[in-house]
């Protein structure tokens, strides 16, 4: 019964997730900015703001800035910055454990949102609104 309980614990996903549409993510943080973490360890992977529905700015936790576009694809979410122009960096948005998360559809990376405010990052040229 032991190697049961055992067995079903460890193929037990470690979180349960509730879809969440992309025009849902975008409804919730447009004109915020959000912080994003590793939910395994805390470690700050850095902080977005969502300008509206189409732009953001993404900082790095080391401080690099880069601004972007965002857009909704199928049932993804997906950003292209211009230090990287070439590149789709998509991810699929749920809820789990209370809090809004997203998935990485490269990688399979889950990040964790820990904080939504109304503030500016500081980046250089980072528009008002």
């Amino acid at each position: 019964m032991r190697a049961l309980i055992a067995a079903l614990i460890v193929a037990a996903p470690a979180l349960a997730e509730t879809p969440v549409t992309p025009e849902a993510f975008l409804d919730a943080v447009a004109g915020r900015t959000v912080t994003f973490v590793i939910p395994e360890t805390g470690q700050i992977v850095g902080a977005e703001r969502f300008i509206d529905r189409r732009r953001t700015v993404w900082t790095r936790a080391n401080g690099d800035c880069a601004h972007g576009e965002v857009r909704a694809v199928g049932d993804e979410i997906c950003c292209r910055y211009e230090d990287r122009p070439n590149v789709d960096w998509c991810w699929v948005p749920f809820e789990a454990e209370g809090a809004l998360h997203y998935r990485a559809t490269d990688t399979g990376e889950v990040q964790r949102v820990t904080d939504m405010r109304d503030s500016l990052l500081g980046c250089d040229g980072e528009p008002m609104s």
